[in-house]
């Protein structure tokens, strides 16, 4: 089993990446291979809109997202790790979302991957941050465990939160216990629904 933590943190050592760490060693410590890639250390353009992916299912910009998109391949599950910044998730994450596009072509090649997904706040936006993640997660067919999330302002101050160094940890057991449970969506249903229904009726 393997589990991949994205990190969209620009910040090193802050208190996203502390809960998607502490994640990550329940993980370890349940035998799951762990592999962390941190979006700041990465370059990684914005999509720009050619739809050549809509054809290929392979994104033709040549840069870091090329290497992310083999370790979500070789992934069971996917842990989402950001800080909440305008009552969203940051750039550097929003743009790793937009790039996974072609990852829906020709058919969803992220379903049925369970999803995790760690949130901190300085002090409001982690519901509405999650409820865009889920959107995502639905959208690609994929399973996901309850979220871990926390509010937090100054370095390492997450570390005094009980609730949220625990919360990162019991979702990684639920992580692992779907990832077991080898659950998949039915194949015919390959696509988004919209789309699938598109082509379905001819509209």
């Amino acid at each position: 089993m393997k589990i991949v933590g994205i990190l969209g943190s620009p910040r090193k050592g802050g208190n996203t990446e502390t809960l998607l760490d502490i994640a990550l060693v329940a993980a370890q410590e349940k035998g799951v291979v762990t592999d962390k890639i941190a979006l700041r250390d990465k370059s990684i353009a914005p999509c720009d809109g050619c739809q050549a992916c809509t054809e290929t299912g392979k994104c033709v910009i040549e840069d870091d997202a090329q290497e992310i998109y083999q370790a979500l391949f070789e992934s069971d599950g996917i842990i989402w790790a950001t800080p909440v910044y305008f009552w969203s998730m940051t750039s550097q994450t929003k743009t790793l979302i937009d790039r996974t596009y072609a990852l829906t072509f020709p058919k969803l090649q992220l379903a049925s991957k369970v999803a995790g997904l760690i949130l901190v706040a300085g002090s409001q936006g982690c519901m509405n941050t999650a409820s865009i993640f889920h959107q995502y997660f639905t959208y690609n067919h994929m399973f996901f465990a309850e979220f871990a999330w926390g509010y937090a302002s100054a370095k390492g101050e997450i570390k005094k939160n009980a609730l949220a160094t625990n919360m990162a940890v019991e979702m990684v057991h639920q992580m692992t216990g779907l990832i077991n449970a080898k659950l998949k969506y039915p194949e015919e249903f390959d696509a988004p629904i919209q789309r699938w229904v598109r082509k379905k009726y001819h509209r």
